[in-house]
């Protein structure tokens, strides 16, 4: 009796097994070629000793960020002497406040 051919269709033909395979042997190499180099190195006393932790050079701190509500009254009074100077003229209120903030922050990042 003759046996019936096998046909094999695209999807049989691009199976990943092998690629999978393959990619558990190259998983497996490396932890192999670690345990060979450490199990080459001899352990002594002068290859466990830590050395001591060199200075580094030492950063200068960043200067605090400026709040506003640290320094409200020094912004207070510098904002009234903005507007005294425009000579008590209304309606720029916010610029003053904005301007007075500037002024006291240039102040104390000096």
């Amino acid at each position: 009796m003759p046996t019936k051919k096998r046909v094999e269709t695209e999807s049989a033909a691009a199976e990943p097994k092998p690629a999978r395979r393959a990619a558990k042997k190259t998983t497996a190499e490396p932890k192999a070629a670690a345990a060979r180099k450490t199990a080459a190195k001899p352990v002594t006393a002068a290859a466990t000793h830590k050395a001591t932790a060199r200075r580094t050079a030492t950063k200068k701190a960043a200067a605090p960020a400026f709040h506003v509500d640290l320094h409200r009254e020094e912004v207070e009074r510098e904002a009234y002497l903005i507007w005294a100077s425009r000579g008590h003229e209304h309606g720029q209120a916010h610029e003053d406040w904005l301007r007075a903030i500037e002024t006291v922050k240039a102040r104390h990042q000096k």
